[in-house]
């Protein structure tokens, strides 16, 4: 079953795969935890992870995360 991305909404998030964001050398390993706080317009979202937000690609996230709570 493909991810539909139109289901990215805030909430608690899980990581099924290792996802990196190559602007600030970010890595968010398989099974860490984080929040996505908004969901911009541009096709990007804000997270929350470690205490510090990032902006990550919509696309980065398709297929690689799972909701944990929204």
């Amino acid at each position: 079953m493909k991810y539909d991305r139109n289901k990215i909404e805030v909430g608690h998030y899980f990581s099924k795969t290792n996802i990196h964001l190559r602007d600030d050398n970010v890595k968010i390993a398989f099974g860490d935890e984080f929040d996505i706080t908004h969901v911009l317009k541009n096709n990007q979202v804000e997270i929350l992870y470690q205490q510090k937000n990032y902006t990550f690609d919509r696309d980065i996230l398709e297929g690689a995360i799972i909701a944990l709570s929204h």
